[in-house]
């Protein structure tokens, strides 16, 4: 997968526009089902990561969604969104569903619709094949409503069966995001958007942006975060609340694609009632550092806390926090990126360490006792069922720390797997038998 695409400049280049995703169904509209993952659900994260790759874009003006969650829109509502919108281009995001046997990727524009439906179509297409690697089943036009009525030029694709289980569980790969398997779909529509528009790059594969918005970012604390629209927030707001003397926190958790170092850098907007000491804190491979940030002053623009180790998946993160902070001022959470930093083959690397995974008693009754060695500390692991299905997470027991204590009571007899990851260490994964009891 490149990382950059460069595109010629021609006379009369679209220098800014604006997109509407679409995530099929919603609601009670479950769309396609799998066993492990339905296509509402599959659609949505692949919305919002496309959005992720496309804010980064700076001509890229404004990216909207027909929905931001769980909830039925009708196909109506979605094509008067739309086309109240005047967005530039509009992209349908499904996935199909057939008899379990049947595997592949089509992109749809409607039979009569634009040349520009029909060349954002052919551009796209390939990207999205190129993604998974599945069978192409090739372009297509059919009279699917929301890409019939609505005024701008609009695809909509159909990038896998979410029921295939024939050579693997589609929908198993969705719910594990396996091999970042709704990122490099998100990451296809970008890349096949900025082409038809010839944006001159493609923001990087490697990286993530997390906004307030999105269903990564989270917050704790007796009161309610407000949201604020002033200046030139990331995405269309930001979080904000008063410091007091109860701590409130905002956490931003990526999936990270592949281990690796990544820069993490702070997007917020300043103004005079902001704190001068927000505290941030970044959670990555080798434990955490903490920022005292100066969010009165800067701001509106990526501002850079360094370059941190982060395992693939979802164990790595940033936080904010009033606790320590000034009562009275305002911090502010918006936007985290993590950008994937290159390390070259001069680059000084640890020497290779003897790993091992020790799990007691094996078989067990309940709780388990899993330690690592050979790893640096590893947050966190993931427990998966013998047909894959990621079952729990379990934290280390105290920072810094490699054991792990997993309460098995709820899980049936059987057999499960441990897996941990570390960008120094690799991969390690252990066989967990639970006997009846």
């Amino acid at each position: 997968m490149q990382f950059l695409i460069p595109l010629p400049l021609t006379a009369g280049m679209i220098l800014a526009w604006s997109v509407c995703l679409d995530p099929g169904h919603g609601g009670s509209d479950a769309g396609a089902v799998g066993i492990y993952y339905m296509e509402k659900e599959a659609n949505l994260d692949v919305a919002f990561l496309a959005r992720s790759y496309l804010e980064q874009l700076p001509e890229c003006e404004t990216v909207s969604m027909t929905r931001d969650s769980d909830r039925y829109v009708s196909l109506v509502d979605r094509v008067e969104y739309a086309n109240a919108g005047g967005y530039d281009r509009f992209i349908s995001i499904h996935h199909n569903a057939f008899n379990g046997s049947v595997q592949g990727t089509e992109t749809y524009c409607d039979t009569d619709g634009s040349p520009e439906s029909f060349a954002l179509r052919d551009i796209t297409h390939p990207y999205i094949v190129e993604a998974f690697g599945y069978t192409d089943r090739g372009v297509k036009t059919a009279g699917f409503y929301v890409i019939k009525y609505t005024e701008m030029p609009s695809i909509l694709g159909e990038a896998s069966f979410l029921d295939y289980i024939t050579g693997w569980d589609e929908s198993w790969r969705f719910y594990t995001q396996w091999q970042d398997h709704s990122g490099i779909e998100g990451w296809a529509y970008c890349a096949g958007l900025c082409e038809n528009l010839l944006s001159p790059v493609t923001p990087q594969y490697l990286s993530r942006v997390v906004d307030n918005s999105y269903p990564s970012f989270t917050t704790e604390g007796p009161n309610r975060w407000d949201l604020g629209y002033y200046g030139a927030p990331f995405g269309p707001d930001y979080a904000w609340i008063n410091v007091s003397g109860t701590v409130h926190t905002a956490r931003w958790n990526p999936y990270i694609p592949v281990s690796g170092l990544y820069d993490v850098s702070l997007w917020w907007v300043s103004g005079s009632n902001r704190a001068t000491d927000a505290r941030f804190i970044v959670h990555h491979q080798n434990g955490e550092n903490e920022f005292i940030v100066d969010q009165s002053t800067g701001g509106e623009e990526w501002y850079s806390l360094g370059s941190f180790s982060f395992p693939e998946g979802t164990f790595g993160w940033v936080e904010i926090s009033s606790e320590g902070c000034t009562p009275g001022p305002v911090i502010v959470a918006d936007a985290v990126r993590f950008m994937n930093v290159p390390v070259g083959i001069e680059g000084s690397h640890p020497p290779a360490l003897e790993q091992a995974i020790s799990i007691s008693p094996n078989p067990a009754l309940s709780s388990v006792r899993i330690e690592l060695f050979g790893f640096s500390a590893v947050s966190r692991i993931g427990i998966y069922d013998i047909s894959g299905r990621l079952i729990d997470e379990v934290l280390s027991t105290h920072p810094n720390s490699n054991v792990f204590l997993w309460a098995a009571d709820a899980c049936d007899p059987g057999v499960y797997f441990t897996f941990a990851g570390s960008d120094e260490s690799g991969t390690l994964s252990g066989r967990v038998v639970i006997l009846e009891r």
